[in-house]
């Protein structure tokens, strides 16, 4: 499981986190934007597999997994635009079939071996160290997919939704800090009254008009307490 889960965080951290606005929308107008999208995951999954790279068969999957990436996201992209109102099904199937893939590396012998980062040794402990792997695929899915995945919703499902609902720049900074509030009270300080206050986040929405919406904000932190119910069960 140990490379398995380098190889998750290495897709989220590529498909999420890299993944800016820019980009983005430079993805959905060119190939050029999908071409820089799956360089930014093949030098992820290098970095976060980098000692299991003297395993040709690691590296060759990796190469693999690069181009399949690209022909999926092109996939992907066409229909979108050629059935829009079923982005959602589109992006669901995509994440799944993503995940499929990438479990193929599970039946290498060289996947469950916990093999040591060269470099110091505080560096070392972070990367060997499961539940901080575990934290960090949890983190992307509390904020950056989630702003995604609810923007490819809302675009299938909600009318009067904003093309860029959930994922502009602003939306995506007040969003991310308020599900990271009410996730960080529910693991560190797990009582009703904390919990109940950390809602009060959701007062850093007032400023920005576009984001007065009390459904959204709902529909924030209720995703919130699910996943982190899920992660605090499954990986701590």
């Amino acid at each position: 499981m140990f490379l398995f889960e380098k190889l998750i965080l290495a897709h989220l951290i590529a498909d999420f986190v890299l993944q800016f606005e820019e980009l983005y929308q430079l993805k959905v107008r060119r190939l050029l934007g999908h071409l820089l999208h799956v360089f930014i995951h093949g030098a992820v999954m290098i970095i976060l597999a980098f000692p299991y790279l003297d395993n040709p068969l690691v590296l060759l999957y990796i190469t693999f997994l690069v181009f399949e990436h690209l022909l999926q996201d092109l996939i992907k992209y066409r229909l979108t635009q050629k059935f829009p109102t079923k982005q959602f099904i589109y992006y669901t199937l995509d994440q799944i079939l993503h995940f499929v893939v990438l479990g193929f590396v599970l039946f290498f012998p060289v996947a469950s071996e916990t093999r040591p980062f060269p470099g110091p040794v505080p560096l070392n402990e972070l990367y060997q160290d499961p539940v901080i792997t575990r934290f960090f695929i949890f983190f992307i899915l509390l904020t950056f997919a989630a702003n995604y995945t609810l923007n490819s919703f809302y675009r299938s499902y909600v009318k009067g939704s904003r093309p860029l609902h959930w994922i502009t720049s602003p939306e995506m900074a007040i969003t991310i800090l308020e599900r990271s509030v009410i996730a960080s009270v529910i693991i560190f300080a797990p009582s009703l009254s904390w919990i109940l206050l950390s809602l009060t986040v959701g007062a850093l929405r007032i400023p920005l008009r576009s984001l007065r919406h009390f459904k959204d904000f709902l529909i924030s932190a209720g995703y919130t307490l699910a996943l982190t119910a899920v992660f605090m069960v499954l990986a701590l």
